[in-house]
C-alpha cells in the first residue's frame, strides 16, 4: 500500500486543481479532499483495535470511492463549501485505490462486488513499509514515493491553473531527470 503522506498529497492535489478559481472558498475545504484520499485505510482501525481484518477490503473499491464522494459532497453542502465539485471529490477518493494498485504488491478489489481483485505485474510506487520510526525502509520508501508522485501532482496543479505551456514544459524538462531517477529506483525495489 501507499503511504498516508502519498495519499494525503493526492487529496491536496485534487483540492488545488479544483481551487484554481476559488470553487472552494475556504481553506478548510481541503479537509474533505484529504479525508477522501486517506479514508479507505480507516479499515485498519478495525484491525488494530478489534483484530478484525476484512477481506476483501471493500474500502478500496470503485463503488466505495463513489459512495464516499457523494456522501462527503452531500455533507458539505453548506454555504462555506457549497461549491465543492463532485468530480474533484471523486478524483481524490479514487486516488487511493489506484495508488495502492500501483504499488503492485497486493491485488486491490477495485471492481467489488462484481469482480475479482485487480493486480498489476509491476510496482510503480514503493510499499509504505512497517510503521515504526526506526524503520529505515519506511523512510527510504517514503522519499522514493514522494519523488515519484510530487512532480506529476505539481504538473497537474500547474495545468489546472493555466500556467503557460512554455513554463510547464521548462519545469517538466528540468525535473524529469530527478523524477526518472526516483521512478527507476522504485521499479528496482523487490516486491
Amino acid at each position: 500500500m501507499s503511504s498516508i503522506a502519498g495519499h494525503a498529497a493526492a487529496g491536496i492535489t485534487a483540492y488545488l486543481c479544483c481551487n484554481r478559481r476559488a470553487c472552494a472558498p475556504s481553506r478548510w475545504a481541503v479537509v474533505p479532499f484529504a479525508f477522501l484520499a486517506v479514508c479507505p485505510d480507516l479499515d485498519y482501525l478495525a484491525v488494530w483495535l478489534l483484530g478484525y481484518a476484512a477481506s476483501p477490503r471493500i474500502t478500496h473499491s470503485l463503488l466505495f470511492a463513489l459512495v464516499a464522494s457523494l456522501l462527503v459532497h452531500r455533507l458539505t453542502r453548506r454555504p462555506a463549501s457549497a461549491r465543492l465539485p463532485t468530480a474533484w471529490l471523486l478524483a481524490a477518493s479514487l486516488s487511493h485505490p489506484l495508488m495502492d494498485l500501483l504499488v503492485g504488491a497486493h491485488p486491490v478489489p477495485l471492481l467489488w462486488p462484481i469482480g475479482a481483485q485487480v493486480a498489476v505485474p509491476v510496482g510503480v510506487l514503493p510499499s509504505a513499509g512497517a510503521l515504526s520510526a526506526g524503520n529505515y525502509y519506511l523512510w527510504r520508501n517514503l522519499i522514493i514515493e514522494l519523488g515519484v508522485l510530487l512532480p506529476p501532482f505539481a504538473l497537474a496543479v500547474a495545468a489546472s491553473r493555466h500556467a503557460t505551456p512554455r513554463r510547464v514544459l521548462a519545469w517538466a524538462v528540468g525535473i524529469a531527470p530527478v523524477w526518472a531517477a526516483f521512478l527507476i529506483g522504485s521499479l528496482a525495489l523487490a516486491r
